[in-house]
């Protein structure tokens, strides 16, 4: 699989079953996490691999009753970093463009390696950061859950949940996010496709 057919078949898929995740799965996601830029290549995230079953249970306590669906994850990763270990440069702080570049390249792998990684904005950064001990001034941006695709759906998933694991939801149009040459100016010939996207 190419970065392309990565980027294809990357879904945001809820309905996840068991999966090995063993030290060379972490490893080798860490390793492509790593590989990821970052301004003056501060490489500012932290990322917290949960695998153990105890402690996955604390972590479940910090998501929100409509992420109930993570509980079925062997693996959760909490994405964590400080605003000081990275570019800030007058009023524009790089972590989060950074945290958000090696998540990425992470998700990409873990795709290539046939699993689903998901990350998530509905938890509690408090209560993840007590669960796992991330000291207080770590910003904790995001939970990824990550496991293969269950052939069954999630009991717990809404109705609105089970029509996105049926069908991926819509992407906007191009011409309502790319412009040329000035914000607002379309590219020639309009948008290209019908913004259901791959």
């Amino acid at each position: 699989m190419n970065v392309h057919e990565a980027i294809e078949a990357r879904r945001a898929y809820r309905s996840l079953g068991a999966a090995e995740v063993g030290d060379d799965l972490i490893r080798d996601l860490a390793r492509h996490a790593q590989l990821a830029p970052s301004c003056n290549n501060n490489q500012p995230w932290r990322f917290v691999f949960v695998r153990d079953p105890g402690v996955l249970t604390g972590l479940h306590e910090a998501l929100n009753s409509g992420n109930a669906w993570m509980k079925a994850a062997p693996m959760l990763i909490a994405v964590c970093g400080r605003v000081e270990d990275d570019c800030v440069i007058k009023d524009r702080e790089y972590l989060l463009f950074g945290l958000g570049l090696a998540t990425a390249f992470l998700v990409l792998r873990a795709t290539e390696l046939g699993l689903v990684a998901h990350p998530v904005a509905g938890f509690s950064p408090a209560k993840t950061r007590a669960a796992l001990g991330i000291p207080e001034d770590h910003k904790v941006i995001t939970v990824i859950a990550v496991g293969r695709k269950a052939d069954a759906l999630n009991p717990v998933l809404s109705p609105n949940q089970i029509r996105q694991e049926a069908e991926r939801p819509e992407r906007l149009p191009l011409d309502r996010f790319v412009f040329l040459d000035g914000f607002g100016r379309g590219l020639p010939g309009g948008s290209a496709g019908n913004g259901a996207g791959a």
